[in-house]
């Protein structure tokens, strides 16, 4: 196995090519994210007590009503967020004939597969380095779009979250040297 950085590394076998990239992250943006999840779902119990349990919010339900559907829906996006971070992968694989690009938790998720063929290009998204799309898709408390855009058929995908701009050319490099020598054999 070799390393391009230590969230993504890659094994040549002898029929295959697979490429892994993690989606860790460093132990203290994971900390605070835990330690904000934690005080976000007191606040949330302690809304949820006193709109249910107590007659201390009557006059003013539907504000808290409110107030508990956007609490569950920005519960639902930090929890997503730790569960990415904590065990999620993108898994690469290219054989003969397919390229597939796989986003998995647990080992679960949806394979996206291409025709090694059908491949026109592989490059780094153009994003500005101080644009706010960029600073935005790099923040550790969002799973973030690809960094790098696979090009078939002319439809894109993007992989790679959350990737330096030099991992990012060091993986289009391997990436496109494997397809050429697939597609240059068959």
């Amino acid at each position: 196995m070799k390393w391009i950085s230590s969230r993504v590394s890659y094994e040549d076998q002898k029929d295959f090519f697979t490429m892994v990239i993690s989606s860790k992250t460093d132990h203290w943006k994971m900390t605070v994210m835990l330690v904000w999840l934690l005080i976000w779902l007191t606040c949330g119990l302690v809304v949820f007590y006193f709109l249910f349990f107590t007659q201390e919010l009557v006059g003013q339900k539907i504000y808290f009503y409110t107030f508990l559907a956007f609490w569950t829906y920005f519960l639902y996006k930090v929890s997503r967020v730790l569960i990415w971070r904590k065990f999620g992968i993108e898994f690469i694989k290219i054989d003969e004939d397919r390229f597939s690009i796989k986003k998995s938790i647990w080992g679960y998720g949806k394979a996206r597969v291409f025709m090694t063929n059908n491949l026109k290009k592989i490059k780094l998204a153009p994003l500005e380095e101080k644009s706010f799309s960029k600073v935005f898709n790099d923040s550790f408390w969002i799973v973030g779009q690809g960094t790098i855009i696979v090009n078939a058929l002319d439809k894109e995908y993007n992989f790679g979250s959350q990737i330096s701009k030099e991992d990012g050319t060091n993986i289009i490099k391997v990436l496109n040297s494997k397809i050429q020598k697939i597609k240059s054999a068959s």
